[in-house]
């Protein structure tokens, strides 16, 4: 089974977007000097979550991909559909437990998002409006799980959440209609890969300059994987 396509299964270049998101929210708490081992438990939390969403989102869209997508890993037979809802299964579970090993809150909030990704794969995804609101609100949740690496701070790092949330709700309104109107995918794709370049700028902002950098940079990798890799 070729590496590429759990690579597209995952969204390779989006997992470093999650990443900067939680970033963006213990650097909202940074005056409460979080753990650096904190900082990567709800980091490599986050990521797993985000797998796991997209995993089980191409699950559910199997139907669907083999008509609009049909060269995607899914719909072409290149992962079979036990293997990746057994993976999502197992990146959902595992971004909840290192978010429990950061603490209660960041245990609950790993759960409040799994709930998020399987109410919005299961039903609401179709659902006009209330469908981008849920991706929004996936993403304003995952600014609060780094805000956890200090819970009582956490309220410090709402407006930051609250700007990812309306970030993700355009791009999910404009995605709806990239398959009609496929040069649409240049515009999500660039809104969706400047992610960590606002939270380079939040983070330098709230912490250092040279944090805000070192979080900006993540953008590269991101960009040089999504030349090869589909984003959405």
């Amino acid at each position: 089974m070729p590496v590429r396509s759990y690579l597209q299964l995952v969204r390779a270049p989006n997992l470093f977007t999650a990443a900067t998101n939680v970033f963006t929210g213990c650097a909202a708490v940074s005056l409460s000097s979080p753990a650096p081992t904190t900082i990567a438990l709800l980091a490599f939390s986050s990521v797993c979550l985000y797998a796991g969403g997209v995993v089980l989102n191409d699950w559910c869209d199997i139907e669907l991909d083999r008509v609009e997508r049909p060269k995607r890993p899914l719909p072409s037979g290149q992962v079979a559909p036990k293997t990746a809802v057994t993976l999502a299964v197992v990146l959902l579970v595992a971004g909840v437990l290192l978010a429990g090993a950061a603490g209660t809150m960041a245990a609950m909030t790993a759960s409040a998002l799994v709930l998020l990704v399987v109410t919005y794969n299961f039903g609401l995804k179709s659902v006009r409006i209330v469908g981008p609101l849920n991706m929004g609100a996936c993403r304003f949740g995952n600014v609060l799980l780094g805000a956890c690496a200090a819970p009582a701070a956490s309220m410090k790092a709402l407006p930051f959440a609250a700007f990812m949330m309306v970030w993700v709700v355009v791009i999910s309104l404009i995605s709806a209609r990239e398959v009609a109107v496929p040069r649409l995918q240049t515009v999500i794709k660039a809104m969706l890969l400047a992610i960590p370049l606002l939270d380079g700028v939040f983070v330098g902002t709230l912490a250092t300059p040279w944090l805000g950098v070192a979080v900006a940079a993540l953008a590269l990798p991101a960009w040089l994987t999504a030349r090869r890799l589909y984003v959405t």
